[in-house]
């Protein structure tokens, strides 16, 4: 009688771990339904107007950042800093090609390319970002999809 207990509490936990457990850890490591819930993601923005403010985008040259810098220029943004380890002048001409077409007035586009995986680019943007007369807005949008542990020039995990 006694086995029968065991096996009835060792199955109601495999049931449960099998139930809860499996679909949590999938998940974590498998986020397929998150990401198949934003395939046709937009993002929500609520500010109407960012008249008289900079704003700062690293990572400008990629979708997202790209697309924020777009969002930021149709909204009247003053100064709009593009960030990226490469040359965005591609984004900075397109906003000025779409915004001409509508009519809107073009905001101030500085390209800047900055390599972020060093400590040494850091240093530089933010010597650079001294530069403006204010910085009301920054979008960190740059990265990358690394698996594989990597470290930067000075030995800093990336």
């Amino acid at each position: 009688m006694a086995n029968l207990g065991v096996f009835a509490v060792v199955s109601t936990l495999i049931v449960l771990l099998l139930t809860y457990g499996v679909p949590l850890f999938l998940k974590e490591y498998f986020p397929w339904q998150s990401l198949y819930k934003q395939r046709h993601g937009r993002p929500t923005v609520t500010t109407k107007s960012y008249k008289g403010r900079t704003a700062l985008i690293t990572g400008a040259n990629g979708a997202f950042g790209s697309r924020a810098a777009k969002i930021f220029a149709e909204r009247d943004v003053e100064t709009l800093v593009l960030v990226d380890v490469r040359d965005c002048s591609g984004v900075k001409e397109e906003i000025e090609k779409e915004l001409g077409e509508a009519g809107k007035p073009v905001p101030k586009i500085l390209v800047w390319q900055a390599d972020l995986m060093t400590f040494k680019g850091c240093q530089e943007l933010g010597a650079k970002a001294n530069t403006l007369e204010h910085l009301d807005h920054v979008l960190m949008t740059a990265g990358i999809l690394a698996f594989n542990r990597r470290e930067s020039p000075e030995g800093w995990e990336t």
